[in-house]
């Protein structure tokens, strides 16, 4: 039995409790769904079961060949890239390059263990893609909770500089 992503969604679940308030882990529901379960479902059916871009090796409880593990780590995850998001919209270009490098190392980590397996795919293409979602998911999360500070700025270069610095 591969218990691999079951104990990735269990890592990532705790890390949302130990470090999100119950007030945003509650507030950031519609988001996680969303985002976290529906967008990585999506993403997941379309790159195995019509694209044959990777694919897992044995996953406990698979759903559409998607280990429904998995797509529970995704959920955790958005919820967190929701929160650091919310919390602090000012570092948002901070926050996406950590959770894309995030993901990047999430899939190499995942690859290197053989529990996903590519077959017209890339880390390349990996870091590509997440920045893509990650961009795509921090819109969603300014159009669901109406966060004027996401997003394009016009002096959001030199913000990310000046904030640096501090």
């Amino acid at each position: 039995m591969n218990l691999y992503w079951l104990i990735q969604a269990a890592a990532y679940i705790s890390l949302v409790i130990f470090i999100i308030p119950v007030n945003y882990i509650r507030k950031l529901v519609p988001y996680s769904v969303i985002a976290g379960i529906i967008y990585t479902l999506v993403v997941q059916y379309t790159a195995i079961n019509i694209l044959d871009l990777w694919n897992y090796n044995a996953p406990l409880l698979p759903v559409f060949d998607i280990p429904i593990f998995f797509v529970l780590s995704w959920f955790a995850v958005t919820k967190l890239y929701g929160y650091f998001l919310l919390k602090y919209p000012y570092y948002q270009v901070h926050i996406l390059i950590v959770f894309v490098l995030f993901t990047i190392f999430n899939n190499y980590v995942s690859y290197n263990n053989e529990q996903i397996v590519f077959l017209n795919w890339s880390l390349t293409e990996t870091f590509m893609f997440a920045l893509f979602s990650h961009v795509i998911l921090l819109y969603l999360l300014k159009y669901l909770y109406k966060i004027n500070e996401l997003g394009a700025k016009e002096d959001m270069v030199n913000l990310f500089y000046k904030v640096r610095k501090e």
